[in-house]
């Protein structure tokens, strides 16, 4: 009973409408750190824009799954890269210009599809079908290029699959064609991903840190990571578990900190064959934030009680496609005063009506967010605050439908 008191009582403070209720979203302005979660029912994309208007896109996946799916976001009259162009034309302070782009991991809920019916290229050298990112590079200009596995794209196993044999004649044509650069991501590093327009300005009070990546996560000290994947030979036995392999970083902006991390999930083994979660290694890197992304969609392997406890966010957002993303004891575990004490929330981009409805008693329902559509996170006043804005992905025009907040950054 003081749990449900404690979860009631945070929804009414923390879903508290404001006069922007009802009103298109005011987009990004100097000095702040925002985060878009945009929706389409077919993948994953989050659009970054930092402090001084450096940006960042991570993933734009577009999938056809077997399993029953989310509702699609405005409609299925365009697919899952264009809804997500059009998304950034409206919030991007550079246009079609984008700092960095960014795969998690080569699964095609982030990189596309090509098993769903899209145009191929042509006279571009080695065709590739315009599907998830490829399509998004349409129109969008990427300056920089990160993902997994460059240069080799053969640690810790090689890399053999169609989707993402399409995502590097993409990346192969971009950089020849726009001048766009890659770089290997560095596990530990500090500011690798940088800030680009006013550095100095920022220097105090803005950072990204590389956590993990390939199963390589950082140990907490500079220069010293962990290859995991190195412990045992029987984790290179096989191609392994893509979600292990995802990258995942920390972001700081003064007082407020964030955590991604793909779908960064599974375990592999030690050096006498123990289990050891590489998400649990991750969250012991990260350490405690305000807002953390959910890995793989909190599904039932993610979100591993460790993890939880390490990172103690205040927030929590799901990227989901899947209605099965959805599981009853993953938002209750996550929501759980057990694992750690405070408040917090659970803000999934979309739950169908029935399993609404399903679990409408549920005692941790009342600590998720009641709203579906896109999701934005809003770091302000030197990250000293942050708000959470729904915003409906039922059309374009970036309507609000409620607004949390504003919340204290930890110290």
């Amino acid at each position: 009973m003081k749990r449900l008191l404690f979860l009631a009582g945070l929804f009414m403070l923390s879903c508290s409408p404001s006069e922007q209720v009802g009103e298109p979203y005011r987009g990004w302005r100097s000095g702040e750190l925002d985060i878009h979660f945009i929706y389409t029912g077919r993948g994953e994309a989050i659009f970054h824009i930092f402090p001084d208007a450096t940006t960042m896109l991570v993933d734009a996946g577009d999938y056809q799954a077997t399993v029953p799916m989310t509702d699609p976001k405005p409609d299925l009259s365009r697919k899952a890269g264009e809804w997500i162009s059009r998304y950034i034309e409206r919030v991007n302070p550079s246009g079609h210009e984008i700092d960095y782009l960014m795969i998690s991991h080569f699964h095609d809920d982030h990189t596309g599809d090509t098993g769903i019916d899209a145009p191929m290229t042509q006279g571009r050298g080695d065709d590739y079908k315009l599907i998830g990112i490829a399509e998004v590079g349409e129109t969008m200009r990427f300056k920089n290029i990160i993902d997994r596995g460059y240069p080799s794209y053969n640690y810790p196993t090689d890399i053999d699959d169609v989707d993402t044999e399409n995502y590097l004649k993409f990346i192969k044509y971009y950089k020849k064609t726009y001048g766009a650069k890659q770089d290997e991501f560095k596990v530990g590093a500090l500011n690798q991903i940088a800030l680009l327009n006013q550095p100095i300005k920022y220097s105090q009070s803005f950072s990204i840190r590389n956590l993990a990546a390939n199963g390589e996560v950082w140990s907490g000290e500079e220069g010293k990571t962990t290859r995991y994947y190195d412990l045992n030979p029987d984790n290179t036995a096989t191609r392994g578990n893509e979600n292990t392999k995802s990258i995942a970083f920390r972001i700081d902006y003064g007082p407020f900190s964030y955590f991604s991390g793909g779908d960064i999930s599974g375990s592999l083994k030690g050096t006498d064959g123990e289990k050891i979660n590489i998400e649990a290694k991750t969250g012991e890197a990260c350490g405690e934030v305000d807002v953390c992304k959910c890995s793989h969609h909190a599904y039932k392997d993610a979100m591993h009680p460790d993890f939880l406890r390490n990172v103690k966010a205040k927030a929590y957002i799901d990227p989901v496609w899947d209605q099965y993303h959805t599981q009853p004891a993953i938002i209750e575990r996550i929501l759980s005063q057990e694992l750690y004490q405070g408040e917090r929330m659970f803000y999934s981009q979309y739950i169908v009506d029935k399993a609404r409805k399903e679990h409408a008693n549920a005692e941790w329902m009342k600590g998720v967010c009641p709203h579906n559509g896109h999701i934005v996170v809003k770091a302000y006043d030197k990250g000293r605050k942050f708000k959470i804005y729904r915003l409906s992905a039922d059309d374009e025009n970036m309507t609000i439908q409620a607004i949390y907040g504003p919340f204290d950054s930890k110290e």
